[in-house]
C-alpha cells in the first residue's frame, strides 16, 4: 500500500485515511464477521467453492479481455461522487472514476481549517492502472506496481486448456459469492437505490456496494464520507487514466504464473484479496 504524502499540518487526517483503507479492505470480506481475518474468510470461501465445471462458453484471448475477468465492473464506465466530513471541521469531495479491467482515478479535494490562520485545501490524486498505482506529485515514490497486469501477461503464456482453467475458476468463484448474497435471509440497505452490504469493525461502519468495493456510506472516529451521486454511464474522457511510464525496473509484486495455477488447484488465499478493488484513500498536499 502506498505511503500516504501530505503535509504535517494535516498529519491527523493521512492517519483517517489510513484506517479507511484498511477497514474497506477488510469489509470486502463478502459478508464476514468482524472477527474473522481475511485468510480465515478465504478459507471458508474455498470449502464451500463448486467443483468447477468446464463449459463451452469463451475464455479471454487477449490481455484487455482477461484483465477484465480479473477486474470486472457492473457497467462500461463508473463515477462515484462523496461528500466527506472530518475533525476540526474538516470538509470536502472524493469522486472516483473506473472502467473495468483495472483503471481507476481517485481524486480529492478538502478544506481543513486552521483556526485564525484561515484554512488549508488539500488535493490529491491516484491512478491506477493494470500495472501500477500512480501518486500524483508524489516524488520518486509515485509509483506502486501492480498484480493485475502481471496475472494478465502470465495468463497469456498459458496453454489454452490452463487459460480455460483459470477463467471458469475466476467465473465460479465470483458466482459463488452473488448466490450467497441472494441468499441472504434480510433485504440489503440501500444508497442511491443501490444495494450495498453493511459492515462493522470495530468504530468503523461502512455499507459496501460488493460489485465495485466501493463503500457507499462510510462511518469511523472522525470520518464520514457519503455517496451522493452514482452515474454507471459516466462519461470519463480519453486521459482519466494517463499515467506517466511505469519505472523501467520496477518489479511485479507476486509471481504471477504461480498464483494463477494455485488458483486453479483452490488455493485462494493469495490472490482473491488482490481481485477487490477497495478505496486507496490517498491525499496529497
Amino acid at each position: 500500500m502506498p505511503r500516504p504524502s501530505i503535509a504535517p499540518a494535516t498529519g491527523r487526517l493521512a492517519t483517517l485515511l489510513s484506517l479507511a483503507l484498511l477497514s474497506t479492505l477488510l469489509a470486502c470480506d463478502e459478508g464476514a464477521p468482524s472477527s474473522e481475518s481475511h485468510a480465515a474468510v478465504v478459507d471458508r470461501l474455498a470449502d464451500v467453492l463448486p467443483v468447477v465445471v468446464p463449459t463451452d462458453a469463451p475464455v479471454p484471448t487477449d490481455r484487455a479481455g482477461i484483465l477484465r475477468e480479473l477486474a470486472p465492473l457492473p457497467s462500461e464506465s463508473l463515477l462515484v461522487v462523496y461528500a466527506i466530513e472530518g475533525p476540526g471541521g474538516m470538509t470536502g469531495s472524493l469522486e472516483v472514476l473506473a472502467r473495468p479491467g483495472g483503471f481507476r482515478r481517485e481524486n480529492w479535494s478538502l478544506t481543513v481549517p486552521l483556526g485564525p490562520e484561515g484554512e488549508r485545501r488539500v488535493t490529491g490524486s491516484t491512478v491506477q492502472t493494470p500495472d501500477g498505482v500512480w501518486i500524483e506529485d508524489a516524488g520518486p515514490r509515485a509509483w506502486s506496481p501492480s498484480p493485475l497486469g502481471a496475472l494478465a501477461d502470465a495468463y497469456l503464456e498459458l496453454d489454452a486448456q490452463k487459460q480455460r482453467a483459470v477463467v471458469e475458476t475466476l467465473r465460479t468463484l465470483r458466482g459463488t459469492l452473488a448466490e450467497a448474497r441472494d441468499a441472504e435471509p434480510t433485504p440489503s440497505p440501500t444508497v442511491l437505490d443501490i444495494p450495498c452490504h453493511p459492515s462493522r469493525i470495530a468504530a468503523t461502519q461502512m455499507c459496501v456496494w460488493e460489485a465495485t468495493g466501493l463503500p457507499l456510506r462510510y462511518r469511523s472516529e472522525g470520518l464520514k464520507l457519503d455517496a451522493i451521486n452514482v452515474d454507471t454511464g459516466a462519461s470519463l474522457g480519453d486521459h482519466a487514466f494517463d499515467v506517466p511510464a511505469l519505472p523501467s525496473d520496477a518489479e511485479p509484486p507476486i509471481d504471477a504464473r504461480a498464483a494463477l495455477e494455485r488458483l486453479v488447484e483452490g488455493e485462494l488465499v493469495e490472490l482473491a484479496p488482490l481481485l477487490h478493488p477497495g478505496l486507496r484513500l490517498i491525499a496529497t498536499s
